[in-house]
């Protein structure tokens, strides 16, 4: 079996609802951190923040695009949608240090956030940005599940582990 030292993003399309999005320059990525709450009192010598969990923090995809464009401005439709960002990132294969090409597929549910328009400069891209606040997200490496966080519907895989299946089953769900 071959183990892979993954390199670098090739190249990613996004789509939103199966439409591929053209002009988008970069998109930052959210952060996934778990709510916590501070644990203090007898018999600890301190503070600590626990997790809580299965509970995720406000997660946040930014979408960077080269101009103002009719696409950056529909996501601010408030009925929300899903975007798919479809990668080939390179790696090196172990065994016989070929470089080859792999599946990243992050598929996100979302609602709008904000568009920052970005500036009009000769011979310059406006760098218009669309933020938008996830309720749901779920990442692929080389067609593997990784991780799916549902807000919505109590999910938290991770590594093929539902950190919330026994708050399902105590919440009668």
């Amino acid at each position: 079996m071959a183990n892979y030292v993954f390199d670098k993003t090739q190249n990613y399309r996004v789509y939103n609802d199966g439409n591929a999005l053209l002009g988008i320059a970069t998109v930052d990525l959210p952060d996934i951190a778990y709510m916590t709450d501070t644990l203090s009192g007898a018999g600890i010598s301190g503070e600590i923040d626990t997790p809580v969990m299965g509970h995720i923090q406000s997660m946040q995809l930014t979408l960077h695009w080269r101009s103002v464009l009719q696409a950056s401005l529909a996501l601010l439709s408030t009925e929300g949608g899903t975007l798919t960002l479809m990668s080939s990132q390179q790696a090196v294969d172990t065994s016989n240090s070929h470089a080859v090409a792999k599946p990243l597929k992050i598929v996100v549910r979302y609602l709008p956030h904000t568009v920052g328009l970005g500036s009009l400069e000769p011979a310059a891209s406006t760098d218009t940005t669309t933020e938008l606040e996830l309720t749901y997200i779920k990442i692929w490496e080389d067609d593997k599940e990784v991780i799916e966080v549902d807000k919505l519907n109590f999910i938290c895989n991770v590594n093929g582990k539902d950190y919330l299946a026994d708050v399902r089953k105590n919440m009668g769900m």
